[in-house]
């Protein structure tokens, strides 16, 4: 006597016509673009946890941990991007970027040896986000979408410090409340690389996205894209 699959037995019609109706109200390809559909593919437990948001409003799924505050313009570039030539410590009048201090992880990883060179770069948007909790960055970048989602380069995170070179207003911030960018180091290693005003220039710094360090709430984590939405407008960046 052949053995009958008894877990497929107990499922109950009804749940199988509200999978069906859930199938059938999904966005269509002309509704939802790749980038965001994939996001939600890599992170299926912000997806489980919207759906039941949703559906039962009695519940109470786990808090998100960023609020996508909005995009940012990067222009396109045309020569290569190298960070011993950027990344110089310099708080004169005459400083491109004032800089008043490069971390040693930082000299490290990105500085070492012939430092890190990056291709030139098309226009990109990148998400900036505010941190509603304290947070090491493992939740931070699976909240994100993922390392894919998540990273960023030196060269967006340079054009952004241009901006305001001397710690005028800005996307960034300047309260001495740091911006967080996920970039590869020299190796290909995913580093958190952080920038700060930190009274007369900035403070640049990196860290290991495993280190136990734990971000304040009110920093800013930047994604050049990301499962989140926000409805505000793309701020240009030249």
């Amino acid at each position: 006597m052949e053995k009958t699959n008894s877990t497929a037995l107990k499922i109950p019609g009804w749940y199988i016509e509200f999978q069906t109706a859930l199938l059938r109200q999904a966005p269509r390809p002309g509704e939802i673009d790749q980038i965001t559909a994939e996001g939600w593919v890599n992170n299926q437990k912000s997806l489980k946890n919207k759906l039941v948001g949703c559906l039962l409003p009695s519940s109470k799924p786990t808090p998100s941990i960023l609020e996508l505050v909005s995009t940012v313009a990067v222009s396109a570039t045309t020569a290569k991007f190298v960070a011993k030539e950027k990344f110089v410590r310099d708080t004169g009048r005459k400083a491109n970027v004032k800089i008043s201090h490069l971390g040693d992880n930082f000299t490290a990883w990105f500085m070492s040896g012939k430092g890190k060179t990056e291709d030139p770069i098309s226009e990109t948007k990148l998400r900036y986000h505010k941190l509603r909790q304290s947070s090491v960055d493992g939740p931070i970048i699976t909240e994100l979408g993922g390392e894919a989602k998540a990273e960023t380069t030196l060269s967006e995170m340079f054009s952004l410090m241009e901006q305001q070179k001397k710690g005028e207003d800005g996307v960034l911030l300047n309260n001495g409340y740091a911006n967080i960018f996920y970039i590869k180091d020299q190796n290909g290693v995913l580093r958190a690389v952080y920038v700060d005003w930190d009274d007369d220039g900035w403070y640049v710094s990196a860290d290991s996205v495993e280190d136990p360090f734990r971000w304040s709430d009110g920093y800013q984590a930047f994604s050049r894209n990301s499962v989140l939405e926000s409805s505000e407008p793309v701020t240009a960046a030249s």
